[in-house]
């Protein structure tokens, strides 16, 4: 019975490949667009991540100003707080 356990469970994790390309996608397309008009607001700037069926992640961020004042650190942050959506 362990013998089967072992294969179902092995199986598993070979056919389910979603987790992982959350942690390592295999391709990333990041698109960052903002306004030129005003001061930079994360509050009401946007951002969409979806993960394609072949396991590449798609980021469209929408900032609401001007991006100078923002580092690339605080943008992935911005990023990282918007969950993923399986295409």
């Amino acid at each position: 019975m362990k013998t089967v356990i072992r294969r179902i469970t092995r199986l598993e994790d070979r056919f389910a490949p979603q987790r992982d390309f959350l942690v390592n996608p295999r391709g990333r397309l990041r698109i960052v667009v903002c306004r030129m008009d005003r001061a930079l607001s994360l509050e009401t700037s946007k951002c969409r991540r979806t993960l394609t069926v072949d396991g590449s992640l798609m980021e469209v961020v929408r900032l609401d100003g001007i991006r100078g004042a923002l580092s690339d650190e605080d943008l992935e942050k911005f990023v990282q707080s918007f969950p993923v959506e399986r295409i």
